[in-house]
């Protein structure tokens, strides 16, 4: 079909003002963003523990954060939480389940390149306190393996326990594998509510009276969509400076450890699904839309 000078005409001058109108990106740090204060460099030799109560709360100084997310990575949930961290020229860091990883490569990927920390938080989210020494150990080696290979670089040996609920074999292991254990300081209760401003008052309110710490948050929830730009904006206002975590060497990832098959995958949904613990997990229910308001 042959297009007329005219029609050509108009077509070459709507992309030339759709690309005079497409943003550039920016560069960061960018005066007036809360950014990074500094980057903490920690070796993960011998399975060292962070975040109350096992941590040394003087790895961070008074009015020093970490931001950390759980549980995702989620397309409608993760993406979003990233363009708030992109927006604050900060870093955070991503305990991602092996599962949503491998289910959303795309999105661990993008984690991965836009500059922020990946660890691991079990191939798919069960109380590693209820688990045989073999159980457990298959979680925590096939959620690196996945959300590694999901990455598409290396990720960080850094880990943190479902429900917050670590056990003596789960520690021992972890130890043996120079993997970083991590709790937290300051919870957010981002799966208690949908309220954006509930989220920020609890953090905020939790800074108050502890004056820094590793900040716990769930990237598979709306309220803590919601909540991001002005619990970053209230960061910055009083003062709080964010500290980026990374690893002096990367996470060793052992052969062996694939994926499980698709009828195990389906009895560890039931499973969850069926579990009462702090919260209940649904990895396909977090991903969907309908999932922001949960």
């Amino acid at each position: 079909m042959r297009i007329s000078a005219a029609i050509a005409f108009g077509i070459v001058l709507a992309v030339a003002w759709a690309d005079s109108q497409a943003e550039e990106p920016q560069a960061c740090p960018r005066p007036g963003t809360l950014g990074v204060s500094r980057v903490l460099t920690i070796d993960a030799t011998g399975g060292p523990w962070f975040g109350a109560p096992h941590g040394d709360k003087d790895v961070l100084q008074p009015g020093e954060v970490v931001l950390t997310f759980d549980d995702g990575p989620a397309p409608h949930t993760t993406r979003p939480i990233l363009a708030a961290l992109a927006a604050q020229c900060t870093k955070a860091t991503f305990f991602m389940v092996g599962e949503m990883a491998a289910e959303y490569p795309n999105v661990v990927h993008e984690v991965a390149e836009q500059g922020h920390t990946i660890g691991t938080h079990t191939w798919s989210h069960p109380n590693l306190g209820r688990l045989g020494e073999e159980q457990a150990k298959g979680q925590i080696e096939r959620a690196f393996t996945a959300v590694e290979k999901a990455a598409g670089v290396k990720i960080a040996p850094f880990f943190r326990y479902p429900f917050l609920s670590e056990s003596k074999t789960a520690i021992a292991y972890l130890k043996s594998r120079n993997v970083a254990q991590f709790a937290i300081d300051i919870d957010s209760f981002d799966w208690r509510t949908r309220s954006p401003q509930a989220v920020v008052r609890r953090v905020m309110a939790g800074l108050a009276h502890e004056g820094r710490g590793i900040i716990l948050m769930h990237d598979i929830h709306g309220s803590t969509v919601g909540a991001l730009p002005e619990l970053l904006s209230e960061l910055q206002a009083e003062g709080y400076k964010v500290v980026h975590l990374q690893a002096t060497v990367s996470a060793e990832i052992l052969p062996g450890f694939e994926a499980p098959a698709k009828e195990v995958q389906a009895k560890e949904a039931h499973v969850r699904s069926t579990h009462s613990g702090r919260h209940r997990y649904h990895a396909r229910r977090a991903a969907s839309p309908k999932a922001i308001l949960w």
